[in-house]
């Protein structure tokens, strides 16, 4: 233990997890107690008067609590973090202090915490409400006590290794100015942010310990930490030209320099991000079976990354024919090697120290290294070997496909990954409308993140706004540069051009456009849907055609802002049309679907809108659309449609009643599903009762009554349908005629095709002849 005198007070070991348990509450508390219950309540008023709240009450005392000033708050969220980062050494309580020099009064500290090879020191401050502050006087006050911490701590702990150490201010609500911001990096200040401090939050509890190397990293980016670095005995070999070693070693030390890339951090620009997010729920079960005395046989597989000109340590001792025997120095820095295949079973040791621990000194890891894989090797490695055990998500390897193929000699590769890092980008860059409104590998989805890359590469692909690949060659798009082999340029031009058109609808559809996919009973979003931009992106696609058609003014050939100001026209129509739209128009839309044809669709639906603005709008595709629509068609099959509903509600509810029977209501209770009673009852309350209850029933609730009494309705319901076991296949046409309804109900979805109308024709027929009683 330090000497008392030099830093104090401290907690370590299990006296962590208890501070911790403290730190984590929200409020204070106290006991009030008196000698009489009129005594207690008596107390209780004053301190309610001082804003403290009744906790509970107990026959000689009340608990009293209150929320933590902001300020406490906020320390002990810093201090949280570290704790259960696995820090084995932290600040107690709020009066840790150090002695800076000998006479002066030692100065207090916000945050300590210390594990083997670092220390770091936290100030905290915040605001109640976000703004500005100025932290000048905060900066020169760490600058000004910087040495007599250092000297300090390294006298208390002379015994050990000779830590490394790192400032820390932690701040909430506060907005960094340029000009602190480059303070603290001159006073090699690291900076923790409501940003970092939410991510460092969601690590630790996601990796555990395992967080605090990640953390590390960050802090020590590039330096040398006395005691992280390790020798081991390895064998080396040659494989593709690259050297690669064969060694074991244990987990504690291989977690440290390992690590694992996530999109969230808003701190690892510098780090490869192509590796997946750790799934928590596999973790727990290696976990378990580690504690279980578990071992794994197979090797974790690292890329090992040294410092540019640098190569790693290797003393051969043997050698062979095919490869040498010796020692191995691995590098003494955090974040040094990169995990290609293995990551669930390294950080499984984490989480098994967290169940109860394992036997770290008879624990070791075989592992497969590489020594300074290029980036384009390490992403196949990394793919081959995930691609064939646990599969890669889709997001992430449209991720991957755009740094694996970016300027690729493969021109079809090529274009993919254009397309790939276009979508990444619109997440990515502070202009786009589309900015972190995609889930990506370390985001989890909400109502407003609700796109995906994956999609949005998808919409590119079939608008074909930066062009087609065909037989070798990539024909331009209205989004591609005139060379449409200069990646880079394509890429910018296609960024501006979809951050400028699709800001009109962020701009002046705001509340909508934040909306993402959510729906209620009055609102219901759209527009930014992977949908609704897939279907803008072929909108802005019809758009071009259409210029080219009237103006013979190629996109292709203008630049980005050229190219914004001919589309944008067409696209206010179409934000005009929607400033006071109802749920119902947005609902229509999407209601349609998500296949190709179903996206086409909604496009051509917005297209009609334009056109009516603007009547020089009728690119082929529209006109295509206008000649597949049955405006005369489609009253027919409404009217049709709503006289199939009436002989389902006469067939159904006369089954019902026939073999329940009408007393008491049996049929409906013995005959109709909960769920569905329960919300034609709802539906019933709110029209004030008025009529039955049964005429709250939908479409669909016919299928769903059906399939729970399939003797009573089968020979009927098929249709003569020739499988009549297989009730879902027997009722999938009440299901397809409820999508036609859903169009011909809402004038704003346009006619339907001449195949739809036929097809309700048809269904409706068959109804009226094996329906008895029509």
């Amino acid at each position: 233990m330090c000497e008392d005198y030099l830093l104090g007070p401290l907690v370590s070991g299990d006296e962590i997890k208890s501070e911790l348990r403290h730190r984590k509450k929200k409020h204070i508390y106290k006991t009030v107690s008196g000698s009489s219950k009129h005594l207690i309540r008596k107390k209780v008023e004053l301190e309610e008067a001082e804003g403290w709240q009744v906790f509970r009450s107990n026959i000689k005392s009340t608990r009293m609590a209150k929320p933590k000033p902001a300020a406490e708050q906020h320390e002990d969220e810093v201090w949280a973090i570290l704790a259960q980062m696995g820090f084995k050494e932290m600040s107690k309580g709020r009066q840790f202090k150090v002695v800076t020099q000998k006479g002066l009064k030692p100065r207090q500290i916000d945050v300590f915490a210390k594990d083997d090879e670092t220390a770091i020191i936290v100030e905290c401050t915040q605001r109640d409400e976000p703004g500005r502050k100025r932290m000048d006087s905060l900066i020169d006050k760490i600058r000004a006590s910087r040495e007599g911490l250092i000297a300090s701590i390294h006298k208390a702990y002379s015994d050990r290794v000779k830590h490394k150490l790192k400032f820390v201010i932690a701040t909430r609500n506060i907005s960094w100015s340029d000009a602190d911001l480059s303070k603290c990096r001159e006073a090699e200040i690291a900076v923790l942010a409501d940003t970092e401090m939410d991510y460092y939050a969601q690590l630790a509890n996601h990796l555990k310990s395992a967080a605090r190397y990640q953390f590390l990293a960050h802090l020590f980016s590039g330096q040398k930490i006395e005691g992280l670095g390790k020798t081991v005995v390895a064998t080396c070999g040659n494989m593709g030209g690259h050297n690669f070693f064969t060694f074991l070693i244990r987990p504690d030390d291989l977690l440290k320099i390992a690590y694992v890339g996530h999109k969230a951090s808003r701190d690892t620009e510098d780090l490869k991000t192509y590796q997946r997010m750790l799934q928590p729920n596999r973790l727990r079960k290696i976990a378990s079976y580690i504690n279980e005395g578990g071992k794994f046989p197979t090797n974790i597989v690292l890329n090992l990354k040294t410092p540019k000109g640098t190569e790693l340590r290797f003393d051969k001792r043997e050698g062979y024919e095919d490869g040498s025997l010796g020692t191995l120095y691995l590098p003494p820095l955090y974040s040094s090697a990169w995990v290609i295949d293995g990551q669930h079973r390294l950080y499984g040791y984490a989480y098994a120290r967290e169940q109860g621990g394992f036997n770290e000194d008879s624990t070791l890891l075989p592992v497969l290294a590489f020594e300074n894989l290029p980036s384009e090797e390490e992403m196949n490695l990394f793919i081959d070997i995930n691609s064939k055990q646990v599969k890669v998500r889709n997001n992430l390897l449209v991720e991957l496909y755009a740094d694996l193929h970016w300027q690729s000699e493969d021109l079809g590769e090529a274009y993919q990954a254009l397309l790939s890092r276009i979508a990444a980008r619109l997440n990515e860059e502070h202009f786009s409308p589309l900015k972190d409104r995609m889930v990506v590998s370390g985001t989890r989805k909400t109502t407003r993140r609700c796109l995906t890359q994956t999609s949005i590469q998808a919409g590119l692909l079939q608008a074909k706004l930066l062009g087609t690949h065909s037989s070798g060659a990539i024909i331009p798009g209205p989004l591609s540069t005139s060379s449409v082999q200069d990646y880079r340029a394509n890429l910018k031009k296609a960024i501006a051009v979809l951050s400028d058109c699709l800001g009109l609808f962020s701009r002046e559809l705001t509340d909508h456009w934040n909306l993402g996919d959510y729906s209620d009973e009055n609102r219901c979003g759209y527009l930014c849907t992977n949908n609704g931009i897939r279907a803008l992106f072929l909108l802005i696609k019809d758009v071009a055609d259409c210029i080219r058609q009237m103006s013979r003014t190629d996109l292709a050939y203008c630049g980005a802002k050229e190219t914004s100001t001919g589309i944008k026209p067409y696209l206010q129509v179409l934000v005009d049309h929607f400033q006071n739209k109802s749920k119902q128009d947005f609902m229509a839309l999407r209601r349609m679907g998500s296949s190709l044809s179903a996206v086409r669709q909604q496009a051509d639906e917005l297209g009609l809108i334009i056109n009516r603005g603007k009547p020089d709008f009728n690119p082929p595709s529209l006109q295509k659309y206008r000649q597949s629509r049955d405006v005369e068609g489609t009253k027919e099959a409404s009217e049709n449609i709503n006289d199939i509903e009436r002989m389902l509600f006469v067939f159904v509810i006369g089954t019902l009643k026939e073999n329940y029977g009408t007393d008491r209501k049996k049929w409906w209770t013995e005959g109709v599903p909960l769920k569905i009673r329960q919300k034609c009852s709802n539906a019933w309350e709110a029209q004030k009762r008025e009529g039955d209850e049964e005429q709250q029933l939908f479409l669909l609730d016919y299928a769903e009554i059906c399939r729970g009494k399939w003797d009573l309705f089968k020979n009927v319901i098929s249709l003569d349908g020739s499988d009549k076991s297989n009730k879902k296949a027997m009722t999938q046409w009440i299901i397809d005629l409820n999508k036609i309804r859903n169009i011909a109900a809402h004038a704003s979805r346009g006619a339907l095709s001449s195949d739809q109308v036929a097809h309700v024709k048809s269904t409706h027929n068959k109804v009226k002849e094996y329906f008895p009683n029509n």
